[in-house]
Order: C-alpha cells, then structure tokens, then sequence
C-alpha cells in the first residue's frame, strides 16, 4: 500500500500544480476580461467565478478519485504497472483544467461562445488515454469494466480489458475526428454520450458471454 501512497501523492501534487498554474492563468488575465464570461451560448457567469471554476473542479475531481483509490481493498496488490496507470487517470481532471482554461480564456477575449466542441474533443482524448490504461490495469473497483463478473475472474477481467482497450481507444480517435463534422450542441453530447456508452455496454456485454468459460476453467484447475 506505501507504494500505491506514494503515487497517488505524487498524482495529487501534480493535480495541485496544473491547477494552480490554471488559477494563476486566469488571475494573469483578469484585468483584461469581461465582467461576463459566457460558457456554452447561454450560461454567463462573473469572471470572479469563471476563472476558479475549473482549476478548482480539476483538483476537487483529483482529489475525490485520490481518496476512492485509496479505500478500493483491492489497490493494495497492484503492481507497478497498473499503479502507474492509476495514476495517470486520478491525474486526468486536473491534467485536462489547464486546456480546458486557455480556450475559456480565449474565448472570453476574441468574444466567442464557447461551445461543446472543445469538451467532446478532449473528452475524446480522455476515452483514449482511458482505454490505454485498461491495458495495464488489475482487478479493482475504481477504474475498468467493473460488472460481477469481471471483479469475480482475474480471467474475465484480463480478457474483457484487452476487448475494452480496443474499443475505448477507437471511440476516442473517432470522436477526435467526428466532433469537426457534428453540429455542436445537442447533437455533439449525444455522440460523447453514444462514444461511451457503445464500448462500455459491448465490454459488459462480452463479460457476461465469457463468464461460463472462466467457470469451467476454474472447476478444471
């Protein structure tokens, strides 16, 4: 457990410092801003807000993942591998705030409303990084298809991963290159909510179609 400690500090003090240089990006602006920063066509907010809200959703998502690792029993025997791997997704929200800060600093400036184009497109790189963590990662109840059957089998586990990480990884390319030719919108959350949704229910899916193999395997041992 000290070593998966030590990781997920480390992930936390990275977490702290993408979002203080967030912070720090907005508050180097300030004077220059709006009153009004408009976030997605019709939501406005004063700047005062506009500019912590997204360092401090990145560390506050940071640190609620931290603390799930941390409880999860099954953390305790990952190995090296699948710890680094870990903590690259607790890190994902407050790697991506910075972005994400820039374009809604960008767009207060150049007086542009920031649409959903730039969420689901890094949201598509999310589903990739995502799907190449599913590669390394062991049983636990944090990160990966985690259904009964899967948390049952180190054998389902193994071979619904290697199924998961294909699909993630491809719907994350393909909504990378997608989300330029939908209209942005209803139409652009539907497709990040159908880009998630078509791998994780197909991953369970094949789970629960491997599960009598794995049960046979194990009566044989």
């Amino acid at each position: 457990m000290d070593d998966m400690d030590n990781i997920t500090g480390t992930a936390i003090q990275i977490a702290g410092a993408t979002s203080l240089a967030s912070l720090a990006a907005g508050l180097g602006c300030w004077l220059w801003l709006p009153e009004q920063i408009e976030f997605w066509g019709s939501i406005t907010m004063p700047r005062e807000v506009g500019i912590i809200l997204i360092p401090i959703l990145g560390i506050v998502l940071t640190l609620m993942l931290a603390l799930v690792v941390k409880c999860d029993p099954l953390c305790e025997n990952l190995d090296s591998s699948s710890q680094a791997a870990m903590s690259v997704i607790v890190m994902s929200p407050s790697l991506f705030s910075p972005v994400l800060q820039v374009i809604v600093l960008w767009a207060a400036f150049t007086e542009h409303s920031l649409g959903t184009t730039p969420i689901v497109f890094l949201f598509s790189i999310f589903l990739v990084m995502l799907g190449g963590a599913f590669n390394y990662v062991d049983q636990n109840h944090v990160v990966g298809i985690r259904d009964p059957w899967t948390l049952q089998s180190a054998h389902v586990w193994e071979e619904v991963h290697c199924l998961a990480t294909k699909l993630f990884m491809l719907a994350g390319l393909l909504g990378m290159v997608a989300v330029w030719f939908i209209p942005p919108g209803f139409w652009q959350l539907l497709f990040m909510g159908v880009i998630v949704l078509v791998p994780l229910i197909t991953s369970s899916v094949y789970s629960f179609l491997i599960r009598e193999d794995a049960q046979y395997q194990y009566i044989v041992r």
